[in-house]
Formats: C-alpha cells, sequence, structure tokens
C-alpha cells in the first residue's frame, strides 16, 4: 500500500489533513480525509485561499490514481443502533430530517461533488432507488459541497438525472453527526431508523454485501 498524506491547511491555523491511499485488489476508493485537532466546524473542503483551492485540486487529482481504500471486510453491520438525529434542508430549501424517513428503509449516502468515486457510483445509486421505491425504499444524497459550489451541485443531479432527494450540509454537521472519516460514506437504515450497515467507499454495480443487508432490511 502507498499512501500520501498532506494538509489543506497548515497546522497552525487548524484545517484538512487528507489522506489518500492504494490497495491492490478489488477498485473500490474513497477519500479519506482527517481534521487536526484545531480545525474548525466548518466545511471539510472550505477553501479560503488560492492557496487552499490548489491544494484542493491537487488531492482531487490524487484521488483519481491513488484512492483505493474500501474492501469488503470495511463494511459495518449494526444491530439496530438508532441513527443519529440529523436535520438540514433539500435542494428546494424544504426542511428535512432522518426522523421524517421513519418507515422506509433508507440508504443515506454522503458525497461531494470533488469526490470521484462519490460521482462514480451516482448511477448505481440512481438504479436501486427506482428499481425499489415501490418497497418503501429510498436513497438520500447528502451533499457536502460548500455553498459556493451549489450550482456544481445542481448541476450534477442534472447530469446524472438523479431520481432521488438531495440533501445539503453545506456547514459539513454531517462530519459529527454521523462520525465520518471520509467520502463516500453510506448507511442502510430500516423502517424504525436504525442503522444496519454502513460502508467508507464506494457502492458497485449490483453490490453483493449491500444487496444481501438490503434484502432482508427490505423484508422485515
Amino acid at each position: 500500500m502507498s499512501t500520501l498524506v498532506g494538509d489543506l491547511a497548515g497546522p497552525a491555523r487548524g484545517g484538512v489533513r487528507w489522506t489518500v491511499d492504494r490497495e491492490r485488489g478489488r477498485s473500490v476508493r474513497a477519500v479519506t480525509i482527517e481534521r487536526s485537532t484545531e480545525s474548525s466546524s466548518h466545511s471539510l473542503a472550505r477553501p479560503r485561499s488560492r492557496s487552499r483551492l490548489s491544494a484542493l485540486a491537487l488531492a482531487s487529482s490524487l484521488v483519481l490514481g491513488f484512492g483505493c481504500k474500501t474492501r469488503s471486510s470495511e463494511d459495518e453491520a449494526a444491530e439496530h443502533t438508532p441513527a443519529p438525529e440529523f436535520a438540514t434542508k433539500n435542494l428546494d430549501g424544504d426542511d428535512v430530517s432522518l426522523a421524517d424517513l421513519k418507515g422506509q428503509v433508507v440508504l443515506l449516502n454522503v458525497w461531494a461533488t470533488w469526490c470521484d468515486p462519490c460521482v462514480r457510483e451516482l448511477p448505481e445509486l440512481a438504479r436501486m432507488h427506482e428499481s425499489l421505491k415501490h418497497k418503501g425504499f429510498t436513497v438520500i444524497g447528502l451533499n457536502t459541497d460548500v455553498r459556493s459550489k451549489l450550482a456544481a451541485v445542481r448541476t450534477m443531479v442534472i447530469h446524472h438525472a438523479l431520481p432521488f432527494p438531495i440533501w445539503l450540509d453545506f456547514e459539513s454537521k454531517s462530519q459529527v453527526a454521523l462520525k465520518l472519516r471520509g467520502y463516500p460514506t453510506s448507511f442502510l437504515i430500516d423502517r424504525q431508523g436504525n442503522v444496519r450497515w454502513k460502508r467508507e467507499g464506494e457502492i458497485t454495480k449490483n453490490d453483493p454485501e449491500l444487496g444481501a443487508v438490503l434484502e432482508t432490511v427490505l423484508a422485515e
């Protein structure tokens, strides 16, 4: 495994520390991002200067070639662990929350437009949403781009013809609420509001690990 590590902002100022790992084998990828202990509560990718924009571009380009991280052993099964409370706004500006979705099976997918594995899995998420919505299933795409990238988010939603709801997290509150360690991260939540499965990394086409758990949860 080769690992590249760098800071999007100097440790003295706090900020975002990125780690990009390469693993041979499955081409499932994830961006791993960790904050320094002095970092603020703002977005993981909030640029405040031209130098930080350059650092973000560098990190994104590294992910394209080196972002292999997730493997099947990193999937996590949870036995009826309550989903955290989380509320925000959707792409239309309406108030939304996980609590409002009880009674449905939810695949909460946390993503960003600059994250290559996030973008790659969008077609599969769209397929799953459309094919299973009649069973009370929905995908929720929780986007963590900064507010200034809203137009880019809308463009991507249109480009991929995404049929599922898009929620917005401009301030990256989900980083704490969902205990995120990287993108993409997905949570499968049952009809009672319990997390039953989690993946830190890309969901692949006809993903066997997710499919097995989803079949069980939908039947309950």
